[in-house]
């Protein structure tokens, strides 16, 4: 087995940060190091975070929020397979990556969580390329729809590299940093999300399909 990464961006939940790492404490297999893209700004939080975790931890600071695309990009061209990214609300169980990096495809999900936690493998990457920083820069949505495009058309075509979904038994405390967003956030979040479900939709001509 090929050493691993794991790979994490944190914006405001340090607190599930901090249980995800510790959970790493009783996986099966134990990454070589976790690197964490800090598009935050919270220095006591993130410490406190990083000292739950059992192996050596990088901190990548950008001063600023690259969002999702950019940010996996980021993780992609540092490291080398295999490779899990992983959102910072998902915790491991001791199987999630004995199971998850098992499977030979060039990218896989665990079963259930799609992007929030994936393996994706240079492969892919020479298959298919990076994720698209164009249609949600600075924050995150639809850069997940748009791999899937390219991937196999959403199902509609071939697949133009293999993938493959596994049953790892994560789990994952789905939209929890929206959870904890003020109403202003909340408002800043459906604006953005318009303009990523806009560029998209320009991007793939599917204006029929959001009727």
């Amino acid at each position: 087995m090929r050493p691993v990464s794991i790979c994490v961006p944190v914006l405001r939940r340090y607190d599930l940060l901090k249980e995800m790492l510790a959970s790493l404490r009783y996986s099966h297999v134990q990454p070589k190091a976790v690197y964490v893209i800090d598009n935050g700004a919270n220095q006591a939080a993130l410490h406190d975070a990083l000292s739950s975790s059992p192996v050596p931890t990088f901190v990548d600071e950008p001063g600023c929020n690259l969002g999702v695309a950019a940010s996996w990009n980021r993780f992609i061209n540092a490291t080398e397979d295999d490779r899990i990214i992983v959102n910072d609300d998902v915790t491991f169980a001791p199987n999630s990556i004995e199971r998850l990096v098992a499977s030979p495809a060039d990218l896989v999900w665990a079963k259930g969580l799609g992007f929030a936690y994936f393996v994706i493998r240079d492969a892919c990457i020479q298959k298919i390329g990076l994720f698209d920083e164009t249609i949600s820069p600075g924050y995150g949505y639809y850069e997940d729809e748009d791999y899937l495009q390219r991937l196999d058309g959403r199902g509609t075509k071939p697949r133009a590299a293999t993938a493959e979904e596994v049953e790892c038994d994560a789990k994952h405390a789905h939209s929890a940093t929206l959870k904890a967003a003020t109403h202003e956030d909340v408002i800043e979040h459906h604006r953005k999300f318009k303009i990523a479900q806009a560029n998209y939709i320009k991007k793939w001509n599917l204006e029929g399909s959001f009727q």
